[in-house]
Parts: structure tokens; sequence; C-alpha cells
């Protein structure tokens, strides 16, 4: 019998922390940094980003999101804990101020591009799972 692949746990990007290192996550933002010579990207959602490492899932389809003014994006892949902070990509000049934890990068393996997705609804529905998870916790 084949293996299964490992599946990713969805998350929302503000609880995106140092627990979820070498995990599989998939998580939902908008691309508002993207730069071509070291392949890292920002993930947005609201105030908080996630650096994303392109690298391993460019193909042919990578110029949609890449250059897309803030295109919405469901990525899939490992985080992994970088031993020296990483550098952001410059982010444009009006960007909102955006707390992003330059040690954690996702190295993605799947980047799918999603103009549909209503990422406020993404996360309403993420946020009343955990809360779901906290209520069984604590009964």
């Amino acid at each position: 019998m084949p293996q299964q692949p490992e599946s990713a746990a969805r998350i929302r990007i503000c609880k995106v922390d140092e627990t979820m290192v070498d995990k599989k996550i998939r998580v939902a933002g908008r691309v508002i940094a993207y730069n071509s010579h070291t392949g890292l990207a920002v993930l947005l959602d609201g105030k908080f980003g996630l650096l994303v490492d392109t690298d391993l899932s460019l193909d042919e389809e990578s110029s949609d999101w890449a250059t897309e003014r803030l295109a919405t994006v469901v990525t899939m892949g490992h985080l992994e804990r970088s031993e020296q902070p990483l550098a952001v990509p410059l982010m444009p000049a009006h960007a909102p101020p955006v707390a992003i934890n330059r040690e954690l990068v996702l190295r993605a393996i799947l980047i799918v591009r999603s103009p549909d997705l209503d990422l406020k609804l993404w996360n309403s529905v993420l946020e009343e799972e955990e809360e779901y998870q906290e209520s069984k916790v604590k009964h």
C-alpha cells in the first residue's frame, strides 16, 4: 500500500511560531513583497507577515502571483528556523508596519494563486477551530 503524504495543518499567519518548526503547514495571505534574486516573499495577513522561500515551488504559473500586486495565495510547506535572521524583501513604501519573525521561514512546496479566496472567512473558520480545540482541552 502506498504511503500517504503528510497532511499540512491549516493555520493563520498570526499563529505561526517556533512551536511549529519542522511541521508542514498551510497558510493563506497576500504577497506584499517578493525578491526574485533570493526567492523570498512576504505573505501578509493583517499586521502579520511570514517569510516564504519560493525556490521549490516556482513553475510556469508563478508569474501570476509573483507579479500581481497583493496576490492572494494559499501556500503549503515546512516551517524552518534560520540560524541567522533573514533579509526581508523590500516592502512597498506605502506598506503598513508588519510584524515578521525573520528567523522563521516557510519552505514552500506549493503556492497556489487564489484570487477568489475570502481571507476574512479563512481566518474566521480557523479561529473557530482554534477555540473549539481549546474548549476540548479544558473539558
